[in-house]
């Protein structure tokens, strides 16, 4: 099962510069070796630079927004053994259930962390209208979830179809010898 992780920024003055601080963390926290890092952030959109995160996540909120902070760790035994998930398609695929709760499109901005721990994981800053719910985040857990086990699946059937070619590829290749 894939770990989802949630807090917010409480609202009130400075929130959009913790927000802000959120993005920098997110995007330069240091590798496993204490180096500098500056990952690449992406949206719905694809990858954008931290000042338009800035501007078109954080200041173009809506006032009383709530500034959500998630972590989706895929399971890195089951789900992300090979380390081979997609993890922004797996972000997005997570981040449309949460569109579809509000019934409108959220704006939020990501960054995949695969260097400073075992898992990989990514941290992503949302935007939501109000506060989520005990049920929304389980919701978005279960999503990101079934995400990782249907790529998982995926994944392990087009193995398994290479893996067959090959066999059969051999097996001929005796019979011509």
């Amino acid at each position: 099962m894939a770990v989802f992780i949630a807090n917010y920024v409480k609202r009130g003055e400075g929130e959009r510069k913790r927000a802000k601080a959120t993005i920098r963390y997110i995007q330069n926290r240091k590798g496993k070796d204490g180096q500098r890092m500056q990952r690449t952030l992406f949206s719905p959109d694809g990858a954008m630079t931290r000042q338009e995160a800035y501007y078109w996540v954080i200041d173009e909120a809506e006032e009383g927004s709530y500034f959500y902070r998630f972590i989706i760790s895929p399971d890195p035994e089951g789900e992300d053994v090979y380390k081979d998930l997609d993890m922004r398609e797996i972000t997005e695929r997570t981040m449309l259930k949460l569109n579809e709760r509000f019934n409108q499109p959220l704006l939020w901005v990501g960054v995949i962390h695969a260097d400073h721990k075992p898992h990989r994981h990514v941290h992503l800053l949302a935007v939501v209208p109000s506060k989520l719910n005990v049920k929304d985040l389980a919701n978005l857990r279960s999503e990101a979830t079934a995400a990782c086990i249907d790529q998982r699946l995926e994944l392990d059937y087009a193995l398994q179809q290479r893996e067959r070619q090959r066999s059969q590829q051999e097996a001929q290749w005796e019979l011509t010898l």
